[in-house]
């Protein structure tokens, strides 16, 4: 063995550093493909389902995720109330914008958290119990919350032009500030989540379709190169698995061949 190995070529090591960073690069390239590909909205949603579902309301016909084989819960619907009460019918169409722009690295975390906000400010009495009964808050807490934000609104100060009566109102009580805080902290939890799922799924499906990109291409190049079927194959399907790592991997391969030669 050390003889076979004493007996390499001396540009070994620069060769399967050269080789790693190219497979790599395959692969970097062909996830940016994926990451670009705007035009195919499809794709560019992919894990908006985890946000919103296909049909949040059916007779509504406001469509939601995308329609997707395996249906996951989508955490945000609950909310969905809410954030329409605040953006009005247009509100998916901002969502899925924003999502396409970014996702939980974008303006859409802040978008969320304002709208919800916004929207509680503006709804019924029911309509408040209704959305908080649905992210699972007790009962009782859930009337302590629709109590705060009706006490909330009476505190305001009146809008310009509007007439209201004075009236002394007395302040909050601690048991409704406590509720308000628990669905905050609630409905802060509940969007990470959905984000977290949401983006863990866009980066899922964006490697698949980017090891389809590569594969494409190592064969294009490859059999244009006359190179046989299997090695098209292993360059396609280690390219993006190797990108993040290609450059590591390079010097970890020149340290190795050098190391063996000195023995």
């Amino acid at each position: 063995m050390p003889d076979t190995i004493s007996n390499l070529p001396s540009n070994l090591s620069e060769s399967l550093g050269t080789i790693a960073l190219a497979i790599g690069a395959l692969g970097a390239a062909s996830y940016g493909i994926v990451d670009g590909l705007k035009l195919i909205s499809w794709i560019d949603l992919s894990g908006f389902e985890r946000l919103f579902s296909q049909r949040i309301f059916p007779r509504s016909g406001t469509a939601g995720g995308r329609i997707w084989p395996t249906k996951h819960k989508a955490g945000l619907d609950p909310l969905f109330p809410a954030l329409k009460v605040a953006y009005g019918a247009d509100v998916m169409a901002v969502l899925r914008t924003q999502y396409r722009n970014g996702r939980a690295k974008g303006d859409l975390p802040r978008t969320l958290r304002q709208g919800i906000r916004i929207g509680f400010s503006m709804m019924t009495r029911d309509e408040i119990m209704r959305t908080t009964l649905g992210l699972g808050i007790a009962e009782e807490t859930t009337r302590l919350v629709a109590d705060a934000l009706e006490h909330a609104r009476k505190l305001r100060p009146p809008a310009t032009g509007e007439m209201r009566a004075v009236t002394p109102v007395p302040a909050m009580g601690d048991e409704e500030r406590a509720a308000l805080a628990r669905l905050e902290t609630t409905i802060d939890a509940r969007i990470d989540a959905a984000l977290l799922l949401a983006d863990n799924q866009y980066v899922t499906q964006a490697k698949v379709w980017a090891t389809l990109v590569a594969l494409a291409i190592a064969f294009g190049v490859g059999l244009e190169l006359q190179r046989e079927w299997y090695e098209c194959f292993l360059v396609g399907i280690t390219a993006v698995p190797l990108a993040p790592v290609a450059k590591d991997l390079a010097t970890a391969l020149q340290e190795a061949v050098k190391a063996f030669r000195r023995r």
